[in-house]
């Protein structure tokens, strides 16, 4: 395949369902990826007020499809991708992976537009919602969904997922992937030149793509690897975030402990390239804090979450104060999950949990967090569009000084300073901005 004839990465195709069509046996005869049957079942479900039943069932369905168009990519890769060293070729993809992880990365990679992803992951609190222990509270035992919650859910499914048999975005990704351990790209190749005019989300995950080969590239592959990345980690050095320039100093640590000499010495290359050998850490704990974090976020995102937050929460605490630098923004993420909670509540019980972690969170580390990586945290950036966890993210941030902290990005130093001043309307509109950009 020519150079030019591959896609970095592109938008996902316009949806083949309008957003106006709300019947569901229309809706459900675009989702072509359904049985008759199933489509026939949901359609009568929704006909027949069965709302809660209906929603559930496509959003198990819708998942469940997502991640086996994912895993084509290689289980292993996935989670080099999604930074989760406890995934492997043996991994259940159905289990391992939450279904946040699954739209996030179905986002970087292209498969969803930036209005799917946030529509899906809005569906999805709405069905965990009535689908959790929720249900048997006392206060909300009268609750049930609409039509119109569960229509939405439907709509959003089909567009994203079940309307196309196949998503071509993977296969422009794995193809990408296959290139950088076929080719030796040149400074100025259409790649290169492409991938640094793009949004970051495809910078971040191109250095993950290229990291992740390090690990399983042998002989010429790993060859080729090696150079395409002493020529465009340096071409890119300067557009790169915190988490991503430890990101590279963590691969060469995982080389260097495992005595791969031709993978140390391209990177030992690039990190001289680019004097980058303050992003390589010490030790490899930051490994651990990841994978306890990343638990966090999937119990916060998946059914049952107020009983389920609160052990992986309290093994996140009980880790100690001092973070690792790569694990730092993953770690404010699940703390700030826990703290913010969704429009239904909160888990109580891993409240103090959370409060632990994030007092270890220094000025310089919430600097760390807020420009490295707070412009791309959509699960964060979603709860600041209104409601309870709004509330909860003005109160948070009156009792944690940050007025001595400058920030880079002019849009998230903004908004603090309206998250210090109480004023909800401009932190909707800067998170809405930031969203918008993803």
């Amino acid at each position: 395949m020519a150079n030019n004839d591959i896609a970095i990465w592109k938008e996902s195709t316009p949806n083949i369902v309008p957003d106006n069509v709300s019947d569901a046996t229309q809706l459900t005869n675009f989702a072509v990826q359904l049985k008759p049957k199933e489509r026939s079942q949901i359609a009568m479900n929704l006909q027949h007020g069965n709302f809660e039943i209906a929603a559930s069932y496509v959003w198990l369905r819708t998942m469940a499809l997502l991640k086996q168009q994912l895993a084509k990519l290689g289980i292993t890769f996935i989670g080099e991708l999604l930074q989760r060293p406890d995934m492997d070729e043996y991994s259940d993809i159905t289990s391992a992976v939450s279904d946040t992880e699954a739209i996030s990365l179905a986002r970087d990679i292209g498969m969803l537009s930036k209005l799917q992803t946030m529509r899906l992951l809005q569906s999805q609190t709405i069905v965990n919602h009535f689908a959790g222990t929720a249900q048997s509270d006392a206060d909300v035992v009268d609750e049930e969904m609409t039509k119109e919650e569960a229509i939405s859910c439907l709509r959003i499914c089909v567009q994203g997922v079940l309307a196309h048999e196949t998503i071509s975005a993977a296969e422009d990704f794995k193809s990408f992937r296959d290139l950088l351990t076929e080719e030796t790209l040149s400074k100025d190749s259409h790649e290169i030149v492409k991938l640094k005019t793009s949004p970051y989300f495809f910078v971040k995950t191109a250095i993950g793509v290229l990291l992740s080969l390090f690990k399983t590239a042998k002989s010429a592959q790993l060859e080729h690897t090696v150079r395409n990345a002493q020529i465009l980690i340096p071409q890119l050095w300067d557009q790169l975030k915190a988490p991503e320039k430890w990101q590279v100093g963590q691969a060469y640590a995982e080389q260097f402990s495992e005595g791969k000499k031709q993978s140390i010495a391209g990177l030992h290359t690039v990190l001289v390239a680019v004097k980058g050998f303050d992003f390589v850490p010490e030790n490899l704990r930051s490994t651990t804090f990841v994978r306890i974090a990343s638990s966090v976020v999937a119990a916060h995102t998946a059914m049952d979450n107020f009983y389920n937050e609160p052990a992986p929460m309290r093994e996140l605490a009980s880790l100690g104060s001092s973070i690792p630098g790569p694990a730092v923004a993953h770690c404010v993420t699940a703390a700030l999950c826990v703290k913010l909670g969704n429009n239904y509540g909160i888990s109580r019980a891993a409240q103090a949990s959370a409060d632990a972690v994030l007092a270890g969170i220094s000025p310089d580390r919430w600097k760390f967090y807020l420009d490295g990586r707070f412009s791309e945290d959509r699960i964060i950036l979603l709860k600041l569009l209104g409601g309870a966890p709004l509330d909860r993210w003005i109160s948070l941030f009156q009792n944690i000084q940050l007025n001595s902290v400058s920030l880079e990005s002019k849009d998230v130093n903004a908004l603090m300073e309206a998250t210090r001043n109480s004023n909800k309307n401009k932190v909707k509109l800067i998170a809405s901005k930031l969203l918008e950009l993803l």
